[in-house]
């Protein structure tokens, strides 16, 4: 049996086998995002319409959902060809969609995540680092890359913070394995991509200081403590002090432990402030 798998974490499509199946234009894909992310739910028109058009729903809003979904389910129905495929109930309520044997990249993510938080309880920390490369690798650009609406805006937000948490956690691993040189260019873009994240900043200064770089690695602290100050404000947290301080004590460790954050299947984490958050 041919399984019809759903993709996420770039452009929303769907495949089954090489073949792939039209969704529909960009309003039709949002409000399939939103049953998807929703799967085995029942989600209500109202909250379609408010997820998908926001305050933008037109009067006559509730009566575009139904094509929608039609066309939709006629889509699945044809892709499945009476197999145990993803279906779409329409109920009392609302609608619900039913995955059946399909599967969606985000699943593939949390699993490879979860294989890595196990290696490295194990003390596998090579397992681990290579576990979450994988994860990064199932990615294909901007999750939901395009589609409109307050609900995909809010699961595109935290499906890319579950991402850069997995990208610092692999860097910590690495030079936690004594990766010094390697971690290097990552962090150097990450910083550059994030540059109010604290987590990268405090990796590229370990990584720096350990390989004989400390002028760099005070840089690194003095540039994010004035763009900090500048644009926000704000002084940095007492993770990325601490990790300076000890920098300048000559005993900045192999990993910065403080405030490390580990990626998790759904997505919660805690670690270093992202100021772009404020």
């Amino acid at each position: 049996m041919t399984r019809v798998r759903f993709f996420a974490l770039g452009p929303l499509h769907a495949e089954v086998g090489s073949e792939w199946l039209d969704l529909g234009p960009i309003r039709q894909q949002a409000v399939f995002a939103l049953l998807l992310f929703n799967a085995g739910r029942v989600v209500t028109p109202a909250s379609i319409l408010e997820g998908v058009w926001g305050g933008d729903a037109p009067p006559t809003g509730r009566k575009l959902i139904p094509p929608y979904i039609y066309r939709l389910r006629r889509t699945l129905q044809a892709a499945s060809a009476g197999h145990d495929g993803p279906t779409i109930d329409t109920l009392r309520i609302g609608y619900r969609l039913r995955l059946g044997s399909a599967r969606i990249d985000v699943t593939d993510f949390d699993e490879a995540v979860e294989r890595a938080t196990a290696a490295e309880n194990g003390g596998d920390l090579a397992g681990a680092a290579a576990h979450l490369a994988a994860a990064e690798k199932i990615w294909a650009g901007e999750p939901l890359a395009g589609l409109p609406g307050p609900y995909v805006e809010s699961r595109r937000h935290h499906l890319r913070e579950r991402r850069i948490v997995c990208l610092e956690h692999r860097m910590d691993l690495q030079l936690r394995l004594g990766n010094f040189h390697e971690a290097i260019p990552a962090l150097l873009a990450l910083r550059t991509e994030h540059p109010l994240r604290e987590r990268p900043a405090i990796l590229l200064m370990t990584a720096l200081y350990r390989t004989g770089r400390q002028d760099e690695a005070i840089e690194v602290f003095g540039s994010f403590r004035s763009r900090l100050d500048a644009e926000l404000g704000v002084e940095p947290t007492p993770a990325l002090s601490e990790a300076y301080t000890s920098m300048l004590r000559g005993d900045l460790g192999v990993c910065a432990s403080p405030g490390t954050s580990r990626p998790r299947p759904g997505g919660d984490h805690h670690g270093p402030r992202d100021h772009t958050a404020q």
